[in-house]
């Protein structure tokens, strides 16, 4: 039988260095072999893992859930504990006496502002007319 390292180009390394020994054809098939049945386990054992993956997943999800409500309840405790101290802190009457200013500012911003323009407009209006001759 020939050896699979003999062939191929002349300037490989065993023929540089005079190797025509047959233990690096045996060195070769142990590392092809080895290769091939720790990829042959991983496989299988793969396949083993794998006979119900819905199973798994819906494991994790059921775990999810169960978490999440968890932090849900935690959280709404919190809330329910102090949130009637963050409420007591907040000042309502002022918030609510600043709102009604800012209200009243922009309302009367855009009373004058539509003033302006129905006065522009009517001024237009009479040039136009006076244009025309009417």
């Amino acid at each position: 039988m020939p050896s699979v390292l003999r062939r191929g180009r002349k300037s490989g390394a065993l023929r540089r260095h005079g190797r025509n020994d047959e233990s690096a054809d045996l060195f070769l098939a142990i590392g092809v072999g080895l290769a091939l049945g720790a990829g042959l386990a991983l496989v299988a054992r793969e396949r083993a893992r794998r006979r119900r993956p819905m199973a798994r997943l819906g494991r994790f999800a059921r775990r999810g859930v169960k978490e999440a409500r968890r932090l849900r309840d935690q959280g709404t405790k919190w809330a329910v504990e102090r949130g009637e101290a963050l409420r007591d802190g907040v000042p309502v009457s002022e918030i609510g006496d600043s709102v009604a200013d800012y209200l009243e500012t922009a309302r009367q911003s855009i009373d004058n502002a539509v003033n302006r323009e129905i006065r522009d407009l009517r001024k237009a209006i009479r040039r136009e007319r006076k244009r025309l001759g009417v």
